[in-house]
């Protein structure tokens, strides 16, 4: 089956993520992939998608509406004798009428968040038409984001497949060691930006960092939050104990080494960090936000409310207690094998056959 996945652009997070983990796992099924970048973006995702011999065709995007994506779609889908065209994000706008130009009658279309965060009014007005009237299937990343799309879409909900995200867990670097040596090490993945609620973290750090002096916090990522971040931490005098790592392309070896991993976002779908963190075996504070309780539970990790307290409490319970480090680092990788990315490859492979 000749299939197509269509990004605006790799940049290094969780959806760009899931297509790169995603399309490894369909050629190793026997399917021909070709990747689309909207823009003619490269990172550590498109350098390694390109040395495993993937094909990316890179579109050139200009800012804001750019009609000729289509063309440029259209062009690549009928090159490559496309069966199935697979979108993520607002890449959808520009690949449905691609798509149905081209003759291309398999449609899919993951919903990466909760349906009323994902895009802007006008552009969910579009995808609900896309929905309804061209025959694109939204696959969901879990229950919670199913029933989001229910409802923001009128659709029904049986109608919309729910897919685990999933990751190359043989990547991950097993913690067995849960004491703490030397500082305690809580460490954070994402985007600076308002869904991942930065401010929230580096807050509960502060309240539990002048309690224990011995703690750091990690921050991988980049964002357009992180200037106002950086001067909080200033601010508060935590320079030396807030650690801003930029981007990343191999996190494994700061998650094995961390002590702790925390994702206090205010909303979610399934994030590819998150099973990261399930895979090395860490253990975990998060909120219950989005798909994260379909990931865990009170039994696996610590679950809480984004307020700045509630986090500082759950590190409390993990400072305080190697015996939770241990019990839930070693229920939350039990959990991870739900999350492989070769199950989320077979799944998707029956949803394009259909």
């Amino acid at each position: 089956m000749n299939i197509v996945q269509i990004i605006p652009m790799f940049g290094l997070a969780g959806a760009e993520t899931m297509c790169e983990n995603l399309t490894y796992e369909l050629v190793e099924l026997g399917h021909k992939v070709t990747v689309i970048s909207l823009y003619d973006y490269h990172s550590a995702i498109t350098e390694r998608l390109e040395n495993a011999g993937v094909d990316i065709r890179y579109l050139g995007k200009k800012r804001g509406l750019d009609l000729s994506m289509i063309r440029k779609i259209k062009r690549v889908l009928k090159d490559t004798k496309a069966d199935v065209v697979h979108t993520h994000l607002y890449s959808i706008e520009y690949a449905v009428p691609s798509a149905i130009l081209a003759g291309v009658k398999h449609r899919v279309h993951t919903v990466h968040n909760v349906a009323e965060k994902e895009n802007g009014k006008k552009a969910r007005k579009l995808n609900k038409f896309f929905f309804k009237h061209c025959h694109v299937i939204p696959v969901a990343l879990s229950e919670l984001i199913r029933d989001s799309i229910a409802k923001e879409y009128g659709i029904n909900k049986n109608k919309i497949p729910v897919i685990y995200n999933g990751i190359d867990l043989s990547k991950c670097v097993p913690k067995i060691d849960y004491s703490i040596c030397g500082n305690f090490k809580i460490l954070h993945i994402g985007r600076f930006s308002e869904q991942k609620n930065h401010i929230g973290l580096v807050k509960a750090f502060k309240l539990f960092h002048d309690k224990h002096i011995d703690s750091e916090l990690w921050l991988i990522g980049d964002g357009e939050k992180k200037a106002e971040i950086e001067k909080y931490v200033e601010d508060n005098g935590l320079v030396s104990s807030v650690k801003f790592l930029g981007l990343q392309s191999n996190v494994y070896g700061y998650l094995h080494d961390a002590d702790i991993f925390t994702l206090p976002s205010n909303y979610e779908g399934i994030p590819m960090t998150l099973i990261e963190a399930m895979g090395t075996g860490l253990p975990i504070v998060a909120t219950a936000v989005g798909g994260v309780p379909d990931m865990l539970n009170e039994e696996s990790a610590l679950l809480v409310s984004p307020e700045d307290n509630c986090i500082c409490e759950a590190f409390e319970k993990y400072y305080e207690s190697g015996y939770l480090r241990r019990l839930h680092g070693e229920k939350s990788m039990e959990k991870s094998n739900l999350f492989s990315s070769a199950v989320m490859a077979e799944k998707y492979s029956e949803i394009y056959s259909h």
